[in-house]
């Protein structure tokens, strides 16, 4: 083989390698950090008790008291996402803590879990887990289930758009930009970034508060065969 031949395959070989390694970032790494954001899900019990902890398990700290950065007050259950897909919810939206290991943060200043007003959470779509990747696939007819020290909170799906990335508005307690937004109501409002692994422009999902069930009498039928035990 001569000098020129080596060269040329030396060259394809190191591209290989970056590639793969390009790749890895991307989508092995994204898999890993999805598996373990899905896997903390389940370490936690929402069953409060004088320890602290149940079960073995810990405990969602109370809604109400969840104002410190990542503090993990709830589970949210998106069976769109997959019949498994579950992440915590820590408050506030810093990459870190929250975003990149928790999965799913709350926006503070937003309402919590059934209150009157708007409950707003983000998360990635792509890299770190990517917890709201298949946040454009919400349609009609879904719901989103969110579970906290009080009990289970279903959200059924109203509207997407795409707004710029400083369109605040979307968070008011009345939404700006959802149609026929009413004062009294208790929507859910879900924001990522779009497109993909860009910064340019965010994608906003509303919901509403369609129904409530106390811990003691569990989860709701439709998602009670993928609830963490």
């Amino acid at each position: 083989m001569n000098k020129r031949k080596l060269t040329g395959w030396s060259l394809i070989a190191v591209g290989l390698i970056v590639l793969l390694f390009g790749a890895w970032n991307v989508w092995g790494e994204d898999a890993y950090l999805s598996f373990t954001q899905s896997r903390s899900a389940g370490e936690y019990h929402a069953a409060p008790d004088q320890s602290g902890s149940a079960n073995g398990q810990r405990r969602f700290v109370d809604a109400a008291a969840a104002t410190h950065l990542g503090d993990i007050f709830a589970r949210v259950y998106v069976p769109r996402f997959g019949k498994k897909w579950v992440r915590l919810i820590g408050e506030g939206v810093k990459w870190h803590p929250v975003l990149n290991e928790i999965g799913v943060g709350h926006y503070p200043g937003t309402q919590l879990p059934g209150e009157v007003g708007n409950f707003a959470v983000a998360g990635h779509r792509g890299g770190y887990g990517g917890a709201f990747l298949n946040i454009h696939r919400l349609t009609q007819g879904d719901h989103v289930y969110v579970e906290t020290n009080d009990g289970w909170f279903s959200y059924v799906y109203l509207q997407t758009k795409i707004v710029s990335p400083n369109d605040v508005a979307v968070l008011r307690p009345v939404p700006q930009e959802l149609n026929d937004a009413v004062s009294g109501e208790r929507y859910m409002t879900m924001t990522s970034c779009t497109p993909v692994f860009v910064n340019t422009k965010r994608i906003v999902v509303w919901l509403k508060l369609d129904n409530f069930r106390t811990a003691k009498q569990g989860p709701p039928p439709a998602i009670a065969d993928s609830v963490v035990k």
